[in-house]
């Protein structure tokens, strides 16, 4: 019984549907019959068991002769499906220089992903970690209420921060003016812009992407990955800061624990 379900499992994966199984098993332990037979002995309806057929026979598993004027089916020896694995074989061989040409084709520029849900920060925070896990660098971050992280992902952004520090990496922070949340360490700078100015949509800057975080039910992180992109909003970034006012000391002692 073990054996027969491993046979079934293989002819699977040789592109066999479940019928076109059921029909070649029963053909292999019948010898050759007719359809009536393979019908009843497979529990298989006899059109079910014509189209099966009509498939096995189309992919070499099955031939057939003519007996009393009627045909009697039978399945081919197993060893021979190791010459339609072959024959498979050498077409994907004669498709494969087409296909490596594919691959080696120019890509698009931009690759967009969208995260959604309770965990939308934890994802934002692996990604930024990777990239700079390759290549030292600085986050640049818009739009943010640090009260909403200490109070929604306090674990993750502490976990976050220290990560951050052991790659010597900094982020910059853009919040609005007079919000005097903020978490500790040498690996923040903040500044108040004008509340005028000032965008409750987190927006990060981090190598060559950007991403925007949506606040609502549920949650949404977008994150592009384009070049051009990134560095727009660097360079838009870097001007706000540049006119933008440091922050009171006063208020750098508020942390995330």
């Amino acid at each position: 019984m073990l054996l027969y379900l491993m046979d079934k499992e293989i002819l699977k994966e040789l592109g066999l549907t479940n019928n076109e199984i059921e029909v070649y098993l029963t053909l292999l332990k019948s010898g050759s019959v007719t359809v009536n037979i393979v019908a009843e002995k497979s529990g298989l309806h006899r059109q079910a068991v014509y189209d099966a057929l009509d498939r096995l026979l189309e992919k070499g598993f099955v031939s057939f002769v003519i007996k009393s004027s009627k045909k009697h089916f039978q399945g081919i020896r197993p060893g021979k499906i190791l010459d339609y694995i072959k024959e498979k074989e050498e077409k994907f061989r004669t498709l494969l220089p087409e296909l490596v040409a594919l691959s080696t084709m120019p890509r698009e520029d931009t690759l967009v992903e969208v995260f959604k849900g309770k965990e939308i920060f934890q994802s934002l925070c692996r990604d930024i970690l990777k990239v700079f896990s390759k290549k030292k660098g600085e986050v640049l971050i818009s739009g943010v209420e640090e009260r909403k992280f200490l109070e929604d992902e306090r674990i993750a952004l502490s976990q976050y921060l220290n990560k951050l520090r052991k790659l010597q990496c900094r982020e910059r922070i853009l919040i609005k003016e007079g919000d005097t949340h903020f978490v500790e360490g040498k690996q923040t700078s903040y500044k108040w812009i004008s509340g005028e100015y000032f965008n409750p949509t987190p927006i990060y800057v981090y190598g060559d992407k950007l991403a925007i975080i949506i606040w609502g039910n549920p949650k949404y992180t977008i994150i592009i990955k384009n070049e051009n992109l990134a560095d727009s909003y660097r360079k838009q970034f870097n001007l706000l800061w540049k006119i933008s006012k440091p922050v009171g000391k006063v208020y750098k002692k508020r942390g995330t624990s």
